[in-house]
């Protein structure tokens, strides 16, 4: 009978034995992972198999990493009597087709007891011997609020790029299954930005309160020449097939290339505002409402100051001072109360908001707040894009923010188009509210900027060419108006006329 016991050896010897009974070998890489989570004290007789794991396993495709996940949870099944484990995926049908269909793959069928469908989808798993099946769970993290409930000894995570921070934050808390005295968290993903970059890879959580709370947190690479199942030639075939930036962060696995960035000249330490502040003209704020819920859109909001034309730097320059990014129940309350406090510190304050809220605007405007809808319209969002980007220009920055905003520059690194290849791309609908209600504020500091543009709109009937610096604004190239002072909140003009 195989069963869980405290010693970190004999529990790798345990789960040697699994391994050599389902005829499964880990690669290198994949040791590294069970050495992290039954880390071995130097003195034999003393058991520190306690506490959570934290492991992330990220990095090129082709790096196993799916494969490790599913073995890590047979293994959790067999070695822990009626334990309970999730193996999540953004999207069901992902988890489905993938993470699922592999671990039904390479389970023997002598550890499968049941299969269920309803009300989820579970299997029971149990070891020759073993007094109780444990029960592995399949489900999608879309809507996590229904988790608050729930106990499992080991989660483990597939796409981990695609999954709310919220979401990875709650299953955390749900690792409290008796049957496995050490929980696993688990999480797999390729380079992208978020929770799973700045918990493993930039290890920004703090290192005092994981050691005081006994959590070991790991990152493990992976990487393709790690993984002795793939063809010889397969990293070749890619790198001839996929684009620079593709090969740089799914074949060389580079968390620091980044795909798709909507935003590449922001830069945390070029555009963040350390000196003292210069004397303003005036402030300016921009406005997003989102949903009363845990699962749904911020309620966001950003104030800044337009520089006056006394200040150092000149006139127009835009700092941002100030920022709101909540959601749940109250927020509006706390988004009113936060606007009167920038009005109490900052004095006047112009606020700019989306258009289709309009019950919104005409509350605030019932309250006395000066605010006025964005102009909207087709291809407003890239155009406010590129008013963005335009203060952007590392050669002669006009756009700031203060040190006390956090969720800011993290939003502008994270921010990337859903399909960058698409004639016209669209910006991903997730976490992106506080960027929306940036492009609101800038709409008003368009209407005051006293400095001209570096870039301009052709006539369509001129024929002439666009300027090299529009075509940054699409990663394939593609054309679309830009913003300039003779025409400043229009609609985009249209696009006969370009090349």
């Amino acid at each position: 009978m195989t069963t869980y016991n405290p010693n970190p050896r004999r529990l790798r010897a345990n789960l040697r034995r699994l391994h050599a009974q389902r005829r499964f070998f880990p690669t290198d890489r994949q040791r590294e992972i069970y050495r992290a989570l039954s880390p071995v004290s130097d003195q034999p007789d003393v058991s520190d198999a306690s506490g959570l794991s934290l492991v992330g396993y990220g990095g090129a495709m082709g790096g196993g990493k799916t494969r490790a996940l599913v073995e890590l949870a047979i293994d959790a099944a067999c070695l822990f009597p009626g334990n309970n484990i999730l193996i999540a995926r953004h999207n069901f049908t992902d988890l489905a087709t993938t993470t699922m269909a592999e671990l039904y793959r390479y389970c023997p069928d002598s550890l499968i007891k049941r299969r269920s469908q309803s009300p989820t989808h579970s299997v029971q798993l149990a070891a020759p011997g073993q007094s109780e099946p444990s029960t592995i769970h399949f489900r999608h993290l879309s809507d996590w609020t229904g988790l608050g409930s729930q106990q499992f000894g080991a989660v483990f995570i597939d796409e981990a790029g695609q999954v709310e921070a919220e979401a990875a934050q709650m299953l955390v808390t749900r690792l409290r299954h008796p049957a496995q005295p050490q929980p696993w968290f688990v999480a797999a993903s390729n380079p992208y930005p978020g929770w799973f970059e700045r918990w493993f890879v930039k290890r920004e959580l703090p290192e005092s309160a994981l050691e005081r709370a006994a959590v070991r947190l790991r990152f493990v690479p992976a990487r393709i020449e790690d993984n002795p199942h793939l063809p010889d030639n397969y990293a070749d075939t890619q790198r001839a097939i996929l684009p620079p930036d593709w090969v740089d962060r799914f074949i060389d696995g580079r968390f620091d290339a980044f795909l798709g960035q909507i935003y590449p000249n922001f830069d945390p330490a070029l555009h963040r505002w350390d000196g003292p502040l210069p004397e303003f003209s005036r402030f300016i704020g921009g406005l997003d409402f989102g949903a009363e819920s845990l699962t749904g859109h911020f309620t966001a909001g950003v104030v800044a100051g337009l520089t006056a034309a006394s200040a150092p730097c000149g006139p127009g320059v835009l700092i941002r001072l100030d920022e709101f990014e909540q959601r749940d129940p109250g927020v509006v309350q706390r988004v009113e109360q936060w606007m009167r406090r920038c009005r109490q510190r900052y004095g006047s304050v112009t606020w700019c908001a989306d258009r289709s809220q309009s019950a919104w605007i005409g509350h605030l405007k019932g309250l006395g707040l000066p605010i006025r809808p964005s102009k909207g319209g087709p291809g407003s969002v890239h155009v406010g894009i590129a008013r963005v980007q335009e203060r952007l220009n590392p050669d002669n920055p006009r756009s700031f923010y203060l040190p006390t905003l956090t969720q800011f520059p993290l939003r502008m690194k994270e921010y990337r188009w859903r399909h960058q290849d698409a004639v016209r791309p669209t910006p991903r609908d997730r976490d992106d509210d506080l960027l929306d209600a940036d492009r609101y504020l800038h709409e008003l500091a368009e209407a005051a900027r006293p400095w001209p543009a570096p870039m301009r709109i052709f006539s369509p009937r001129t024929d002439e060419i666009a300027s090299d610096l529009r075509r940054r604004l699409y990663p394939n190239g593609a054309l679309i108006p830009v913003p300039s002072h003779r025409n400043p909140f229009n609609h985009p003009l249209p696009r006969r006329g370009y090349q």
